[in-house]
């Protein structure tokens, strides 16, 4: 269960106070109070700066949560100390794994790493929390966490994709909470119509995939070109044995996260598997399979609900019960066309 490949490397800045200074007024005259020094900064970073975790109610086997790294970095000049971390909101769904002592002092331009995970538990469904850095039982600085824990493996226990986009921090209306969104090709809560693309700007096109609920297996994805009534199809990476039932699922090494589709319009693509004996595409008219209207696409907004501008969440259903979560990829730098 991997995570992230992408590095969003500053995610806070936070002051220590590591004591103040004291003057002692002289008896015969008042004495200004000199300005406090300031202490020593700790940068925390993370990869990314939202820590995203996901596993089942029992969390054994291939529903056990990944350990994922929050990093503390001293960048000043003297000495900083940490006397511990805490967690708010579901402090019971995340816990540290084999934590430090606390305190620790770190000296200039050393580190602290803290490794986390998401917990068994009886809670299902998106659980946030922070992981709180503490001086004195003070919090001074504060990364998010979430966490998606499903009833368990497969089938009517997998989570929702509306669950889905929520643990990822996207607030996307996909048209029904359900874990069933149906099959028709009309269109459903915010989801747009895109059967191809093509590029915004001249940077590489990013395709992420952030989501697989499928039966295990390997499972390719790419993108392809419309060539005399078929596809044209490139693979870009593969979903790796074992990542079947997780968020941010693992890649084989040699997958590429973006690439260059020139001016041509494109769509993507999730390859025949050992489940779905047939390529899925966004585009309707070349799915052979159960599902006609194989892909649903909706703009992505963040958290606050603003438009992130170019992206977009692509929903598959390579098989025919119509949950929409067999694959779910993130699409950057680009627009969606239609197909002539």
């Amino acid at each position: 269960m991997k995570r992230y490949t992408t590095a969003k490397l500053i995610l806070f800045s936070v002051a220590l106070a590591l004591g103040g200074c004291s003057s002692v007024p002289d008896s015969s005259a008042m004495a200004a109070s000199p300005a406090p020094v300031p202490g020593p900064a700790l940068v925390l970073s993370a990869q990314p700066d939202h820590l995203v975790f996901s596993g089942t109610r029992d969390g054994t086997g291939a529903g056990a949560s990944a350990v994922q790294t929050v990093t503390l970095r001293n960048n000043s000049e003297a000495p900083a100390v940490v006397s511990g971390v805490g967690f708010g909101g579901s402090p019971e769904a995340f816990a540290l794994v084999s934590p430090p002592a606390f305190p620790q002092t770190l000296a200039p331009g050393k580190s602290l790493s803290l490794s986390v995970r998401l917990l068994p538990g009886s809670a299902v469904g998106v659980l946030r929390t922070t992981l709180n850095v503490l001086d004195n039982a003070v919090a001074v600085g504060a990364v998010p966490l979430s966490g998606l824990r499903a009833l368990g493996l497969e089938g009517d226990q997998e989570p929702t994709l509306a669950q889905i986009a929520d643990a990822l921090d996207y607030r996307v209306n996909v048209g029904s909470s359900n874990l069933l969104l149906g099959t028709g090709a009309g269109l459903i809560g915010d989801e747009v119509a895109a059967p191809l693309f093509e590029r915004v700007s001249a940077a590489p096109v990013v395709l992420r995939p952030v989501a697989r609920y499928s039966p295990d297996g390997p499972s390719a994805y790419g993108f392809f070109v419309p060539e005399d009534g078929a596809a044209r199809t490139q693979v870009l990476g593969t979903m790796t044995v074992g990542g079947h039932q997780t968020l941010n699922p693992p890649l084989q090494a040699g997958s590429q996260g973006s690439f260059d589709p020139g001016s041509a319009a494109f769509g993507i693509y999730l390859a025949a598997s050992s489940y779905a004996q047939q390529d899925t595409l966004t585009l309707d008219r070349l799915n052979t399979g159960p599902t006609r209207h194989a892909v649903r696409v909706y703009p992505l907004r963040d958290r606050a609900g603003q438009v992130i501008p170019g992206s977009y969440l692509l929903a598959f259903e390579p098989s025919a019960n119509g949950d929409y979560q067999d694959a779910v990829f993130v699409l950057e730098n680009v627009r969606p066309v239609a197909a002539k």
